[in-house]
This record gives C-alpha cells, sequence and structure tokens, in this order.
C-alpha cells in the first residue's frame, strides 16, 4: 500500500492500531502506539502490536523508505514491563512474527502470558506453552477462530484452555449486512473476475505453509511468461 495508504486506513479505523516494532529511519522514534489496554473479568490486559519484521524485504522498500522495522526483542520487553509498570495484570503480544520466530520470542522476553502469533499459517490444536507464555496461532484464511481462556487469580494464570474452532462456511448463515457490503465491492470487478482464462482438470489450492498447486502454477507460468530458468513461491 504504501506510507500514505497506510495512513489514510488508520485514520479511518475506530480501534486501536497497534506496532511496538515500527521506528522512523530518521529519528529512531515510534511511528505508532505500542499498547492498548482493555479490562476484561476485572483484570486489566495489555495488547501489544508487532508488525512483520521484515516488511521491507517481503515488499517494495521504495514504499515505505521512512520506516524501519525488525523482531526488537529489547524493545517488546521495554514494552512488556511499561504494560505491567502500568498496572497490567495479563500482556498479550499481537504478532506477525510467525509461529517459529515467536516460539524463540518467548524464551528472551519475559512477561508476555500470550502471544497471538499470525504469518505462517499454522494451526496448532493447542497453545503451546514455553516458559510461562502460551503460543496460539489460528491457521488462516479464516478457516479457524483461535479462543483462549485464563484463569487469572492474584495477577497471575493460574489455568488456561484453549482450542481451534473450525469455521464452515457451508453451514454458517452469511451476515446480510456484510455479504451486501462485498456484492457491492465487488460489483465493479465482476466482469473482469469471471473471465476465463483457461482450464485445468485438477484442483487448484495453496492449504499448507509452503506451496501448494496454485503455487505450482504461478511459478510455472513465469517461467514460460517471463523465459526464466528458476521462479520461487
Amino acid at each position: 500500500f504504501g506510507v500514505d495508504r497506510v495512513n489514510e486506513i488508520i485514520e479511518s479505523m475506530n480501534y486501536p492500531f497497534l506496532g511496538g516494532n515500527v521506528f522512523d529511519t530518521e529519528w529512531e522514534e515510534p511511528v505508532f502506539e505500542s499498547t492498548a489496554f482493555f479490562e476484561k473479568g476485572g483484570v486489566k490486559v495489555a495488547v501489544i502490536g508487532q508488525h512483520f519484521p521484515y516488511t521491507p524485504i517481503a515488499n517494495p522498500r521504495y514504499m515505505m523508505p521512512e520506516w524501519s522495522f525488525g523482531i526488537r526483542p529489547e524493545t517488546v520487553q521495554k514494552n512488556v514491563n511499561a504494560a505491567r509498570d502500568a498496572g497490567a495484570q495479563i500482556v498479550v503480544l499481537l504478532s506477525h512474527n510467525g509461529f517459529d520466530v515467536d516460539q524463540k520470542l518467548a524464551t528472551i522476553v519475559t512477561g508476555i502470558d500470550v502471544i497471538l502469533t499470525g504469518h505462517t499459517h499454522d494451526a496448532v490444536p493447542q497453545a503451546l506453552k514455553i516458559d510461562k507464555t502460551l503460543l496460539l496461532s489460528s491457521g488462516s484464511h479464516g478457516k479457524y477462530l483461535g479462543r483462549i481462556d485464563l484463569d487469572v487469580k492474584g495477577g497471575e494464570v493460574a489455568d488456561y484452555s484453549s482450542t481451534l474452532i473450525p469455521v464452515f462456511s457451508d453451514v454458517i448463515t452469511p451476515d446480510p449486512e456484510m455479504s451486501a457490503h462485498i456484492d457491492a465491492l465487488r460489483a465493479p470487478y465482476e466482469a473482469e473476475c469471471n473471465r476465463v482464462i483457461g482450464s485445468t482438470s485438477g484442483l487448484l489450492y495453496r492449504r499448507g505453509n509452503f506451496n501448494g498447486t496454485w503455487d505450482d502454477l504461478i511459478c510455472q507460468g513465469i517461467i514460460e511468461g517471463r523465459d526464466a530458468e528458476i521462479s520461487l513461491s
């Protein structure tokens, strides 16, 4: 999207946009708020946001020249400490680091109760406990709704339960208002989206973390269309 579009979207939002690991390249100051506080069941909960640390590599760097990214565990620790000092009994890291990276982060940063991780699309049936941190990953593309319940006593997690709730689109009645909104957004592009450009006798999918038949098709198309020798997905 680029910096301007991101800022435009943020201004239109009516909920917090958190990113404690995004800094200004000139002054090395935080670009976004890192933490938001909520109260649930009489418990003060801090949610800390963590953006994808490799954004400038996975996307065109020229679109965000004024922002720097990174895992920045020392910054995460600083934000966790600040949340605790502000009275948070539970600290949640809402992270786009990826499942493997956040497993390592949980061994470095102390004081995080729960990491809700994304990016790698792992569907983890039960929360993974690393030291005192619970790590939950809920798959991708709306296939699951992740749920974790915490029993908090004396400002600490005394017990917990977690699960992945499958979302079956063929048995859930669509929300009429949302369906109408999607149809309106899709309408200008309906003809182009329905234009037939080819056919296949096989099933095209992308289900795993790394590849699928869609990846194979795209990579083969790049090789043939661009006269390339190697194509990566």
